[in-house]
């Protein structure tokens, strides 16, 4: 098996390598990591963690029962803050809108711009930008269709982690009085539609699979945060497990679970790949096969 991601930094290597190490232990098989240029740093890092690669610049590393191959070009590559190939802010909201609703690949670029809650151009670029990147295939009429759906969700999980996430970001909290966390998510899950915000991460998946008892949560808020924080009794913590991240785009909420306040499975999958933490895997596996499996096979 093998994982392909473009270039992989000082910055992103952490990131890449937590991510293949969940995919190998979700998979039970060692991943081969197919790269277009890898830093230094990340070549080190890929090699303590016994990753085997190959980039385009030369540099290869195997370790197994087969060979041991380990040749390292330097000075290839220089890092970059900007790529032609990178994946932005924006136009990870365009893919976010993507993988929920494919079909809306049908639509115009104006009604995609709405629903992501960005310029026409952005949209157009993203979907230039995918169909270079081979995610997408234009049709005869100009249109576009998801051709590798598996693939654009990972390098989604891996935007939501490296770039995204970091975006949303509003603050870390913990209850004013001590409690336990299941006394307070009755009371996020009773006061998310009276305060307009979206429940996601650990709660968001227990709710979305009824299988997990979750230890924090993710809350997606469109107003000012800290009003609300000060409504659910909640005090600023660096160490605290509840998360305020900002909405964006229209199309955040799950649409077809009105009765609860939860952020779209899409969302809810990309906190759970974050966290690489083996008491989430199965829940991880059941919102993808209950929710995330259909989108992929009609899209």
């Amino acid at each position: 098996m093998y994982a392909i991601q473009p270039d992989v930094t000082s910055t992103t290597a952490e990131v890449v390598i937590d991510y293949l190490l969940l995919k190998q232990q979700k998979l039970n098989e060692k991943l081969f990591l197919i790269a277009r240029s890898l830093s230094e740093t990340a070549i080190d890092k890929l090699v303590a963690n016994n990753i085997e690669f190959i980039d385009t610049n030369g540099n290869i590393y195997l370790n197994n029962s087969a060979a041991y191959i380990f040749i390292r070009r330097k000075h290839l590559f220089q890092e970059k803050s900007v790529s032609n190939s990178q994946i932005s802010f924006n136009n990870l909201k365009v893919i976010y809108v993507l993988l929920k609703s494919p079909d809306i690949l049908r639509a115009s670029s104006e009604e995609l711009a709405l629903a992501a809650e960005v310029t026409s151009i952005t949209v157009n670029d993203t979907l230039k930008k995918l169909y270079k990147l081979g995610y997408l295939q234009r049709q005869r009429d100009g249109k576009y269709i998801i051709t590798r759906y598996s693939k654009l969700l990972e390098r989604w999980e891996m935007g939501y982690a490296e770039t995204l996430r970091p975006e949303l970001l509003l603050g870390t909290y913990t209850p004013t009085l001590r409690s336990k966390f299941t006394e307070v998510a009755d009371n996020l899950i009773q006061k998310a539609k009276e305060n307009n915000f979206l429940i996601g991460g650990e709660l968001g998946a227990a709710i979305a699979t009824s299988y997990l008892i979750p230890t924090g949560a993710v809350l997606y808020a469109k107003e000012n945060h800290q009003l609300i924080a000060e409504e659910l009794k909640l005090k600023p913590s660096p160490e605290g497990n509840i998360i305020f991240c900002q909405q964006f785009g229209s199309h955040n909420a799950y649409d077809y679970n009105q009765s609860k306040q939860i952020v779209d499975p899409l969302l809810i999958y990309a906190e759970l790949m974050m966290e690489n933490n083996e008491r989430l895997e199965e829940t991880t596996k059941r919102v993808f096969v209950k929710y995330i499996e259909n989108r992929q096979q009609n899209a």
